[in-house]
């Protein structure tokens, strides 16, 4: 039986079957769960929770009283009408900070896992598992903040955090082209996992930051046939997801490895999970090579699509969901001045939201509002983006930046 009660008597032993708030507003991974100790109910208390639903089947009750309802079922014409919140035009900032602890929790239990990989463990296996669907719940239902937030970051090479962005990265590209749900969570549950095969590898290896030798590059390849032989031990990994782990390397045109694999031969859940692999890594900065701006990293990507190593169509598909300049891109508008990119909507890839940062002099503008530039005032020259710019060269820290507003 399910109950509605008050935050204030909610207690350890408890089972939440529901919150008064959506999910993602909150720090907690689980849609449902049971409370255990006092300091999450505290925590929900921070994040503004009123009320929640329990259920009393599967955890503690409340002792009798008038002001516990038992929740309304489903098509009660007693029940009062959902109040629906009409969707952000963009990130709101209490957004970002809900996907940035979502995104926290979801690195700490993939960590965790990593960590604790012998012997394998069913319940470890089932805490990745539900971080891929909560991650998929929050592209689903909140793709924007959820893609951005990739992009709010950089330089930060952990196997974890690699995992956990490609995912989101792939299973969006995968959900704009229609994949079933099924598809989408196999697609995740790889991606997480794409990359285990280096915790094999010697760890002076993964951690070089100089060019690798031949020698290293072929130590490194043996990372896809490692991960599958690891995977392999836990029971209930779909098989198409191991497929996609030892075969997330190959190339259309066949230059890839381990098998060489061409065309055809290489599934299309694959080739995203590629793509989204391969951009995540450069803009992050793994394998020996250092951080690339997302402009540039998308603009290789699709460049090396055009001569026949990925899916043109689902790169495009990438590029239209980070934009042509992805947020933290730093670019010089026809005025000749400095701004960076903090925002993109769907419907204006070409014209996001700017910072302004240098005046066509180079002179630092003051704090000041952000341009949206497919909605810029009359009166006043229209701005446009030029290029992109190399902000390691022009002297800007994007990482201070991006976290100066959000």
């Amino acid at each position: 039986m399910t109950k509605r009660i008050p935050i204030q008597e909610l207690r350890p032993g408890m089972f939440i079957a529901s919150l008064d708030q959506s999910w993602f507003k909150t720090p907690f991974l689980r849609h449902q769960w049971r409370i255990n100790r006092e300091d999450e109910i505290t925590l929900l208390k921070n994040y503004g929770i009123q009320e929640v639903v329990i259920d009393t089947d599967q955890g503690l009750d409340v002792a009798a009283d008038p002001t516990v309802t038992s929740s309304p079922l489903p098509g009660d014409p007693t029940a009062e009408p959902a109040v629906r919140e009409a969707p952000p035009i963009g990130p709101h900032p209490e957004e970002i900070e809900s996907a940035r602890i979502l995104r926290a929790e979801a690195i700490s239990t993939l960590d965790l896992f990593f960590r604790q990989i012998e012997p394998p463990s069913s319940h470890h296996l089932q805490e990745v598992r539900s971080v891929v669907g909560t991650l998929l719940d929050g592209i689903l239902e909140h793709q924007a903040a959820m893609v951005s937030l990739i992009q709010m970051r950089r330089f930060d090479p952990n196997l974890a955090s690699h995992g956990v962005d490609t995912g989101v990265l792939a299973m969006a590209v995968g959900q704009e082209q229609h994949f079933p749900i099924p598809s989408l969570k196999a697609l995740g549950l790889a991606a997480l996992l794409h990359d285990i095969g280096q915790l094999r590898l010697p760890l002076n290896i993964v951690r070089k930051t100089t060019p690798y030798s031949p020698q290293d590059h072929k130590l490194m390849q043996s990372h896809c046939e490692m991960g599958l032989a690891l995977v392999t031990n836990f029971p209930g990994i779909p098989e198409e997801s191991k497929r996609m782990i030892l075969d997330h390397h190959e190339r259309l045109d066949g230059s890839g490895y381990p098998r060489r694999l061409k065309g055809a031969q290489i599934s299309e859940l694959t080739q995203i999970l590629s793509i989204a692999d391969t951009y995540d890594a450069q803009i992050s900065g793994r394998c020996s090579a250092p951080p690339v701006p997302p402009a540039r990293a998308l603009s290789e990507l699709y460049r090396a699509a055009i001569t026949g190593h990925f899916h043109v169509a689902f790169v495009q598909r990438l590029i239209q969901l980070l934009g042509v300049y992805p947020i933290g891109t730093l670019v010089r508008l026809n005025t000749n001045e400095q701004a960076i990119v903090v925002w993109v909507s769907s419907q204006t890839r070409l014209s996001p939201t700017i910072k302004l940062l240098k005046d066509a002099f180079g002179h630092p503008y003051p704090e000041q509002d952000l341009l949206d530039l497919s909605a810029q005032p009359e009166g006043i020259p229209i701005r446009a983006i030029v290029e992109a710019l190399d902000p390691q060269q022009e002297g800007w820290d994007v990482n201070q930046l991006l976290e100066s507003l959000w």
